[in-house]
């Protein structure tokens, strides 16, 4: 192997590795649209595991993240123009 080939292959890996990534945010975007739809959420964070304040499920009952979480989830997501 080449190191032109190994490149290459490093590229495709990289590639697979992103996109395996964008389709991990949208099944979780899809998930967060149907529990939203249903009405329901969780009483524990998915990032943190904290416990969600009953003043943000009173708010949002289909949260799914505590305030915190929600915030840095929200930052690093895609915007969509």
């Amino acid at each position: 192997m080449t190191q032109q080939d190994e490149y290459q292959y490093n590229n495709e890996e990289e590639a697979e590795m992103a996109q395996l990534h964008s389709i991990h945010i949208n099944m979780n975007a899809v998930a967060d649209v149907q529990r939203k739809m249903a009405g329901t959420g969780t009483s524990e964070c998915v990032d943190c595991e904290e416990p969600i304040s009953p003043e943000r499920k009173a708010v949002a009952p289909w949260c799914i993240r505590c305030v915190d979480c929600q915030y840095y989830f929200e930052k690093r997501a895609p915007k969509i123009d």
